[in-house]
């Protein structure tokens, strides 16, 4: 995941140690400009989320299965990042960046816009109580079955042991 640098106001924050609504909340009210993201340990490896506000208002969302090499843009993102939030092993960092550095992020990523806008008083909604693999494995459902190993393959052909 590509997002500029800018002004660092958290680093390795482990959110299961804060208010993780309020904090999101946070960003609304003092019309935060930047960027949460989030490192877990989730499905099947490294998972990686980001949610990039604008004077207080969602603007994109981008969310990384980092061993499948994919990654969910967007409206569909959201639910993923979310959803990272209450995973078990999760650090953040929180990083602030100028309108313009937040415009260059979504204009060389316009797949990231949100088309749906997330309000403040979608945020409590949005948080699971704990963390769902069920996210995880909808989108990565074609990702796995493309990662057939060779003996996967004779099997299906009836030449089972030559894979081994």
């Amino acid at each position: 995941m590509n997002l500029p640098v800018g002004e660092v106001i958290s680093s390795g924050v482990s959110l299961r140690e804060i208010d993780v609504r309020r904090l999101v909340e946070g960003f609304y009210e003092k019309g935060f400009s930047g960027y949460i993201v989030d490192t877990i340990e989730g499905f099947d490896g490294i998972e990686e989320g980001a949610l990039l506000f604008r004077d207080g208002s969602m603007t994109a969302a981008i969310y990384d299965y980092d061993l499948y090499d994919l990654t969910v843009f967007g409206d569909a993102a959201v639910v993923h990042v979310f959803n990272s939030f209450a995973a078990e092993y999760v650090v953040a960092d929180i990083v602030s960046l100028t309108n313009q550095q937040v415009d260059l992020v979504t204009a060389f990523n316009d797949k990231s816009k949100l088309l749906k806008a997330v309000q403040k008083q979608d945020v409590a909604r949005l948080i699971p109580k704990i963390y769902t693999t069920e996210h995880a494995r909808s989108v990565l459902k074609e990702a796995v079955k493309k990662t057939e190993s060779k003996s996967d393959v004779f099997k299906k052909l009836g030449l089972s042991g030559l894979g081994e």
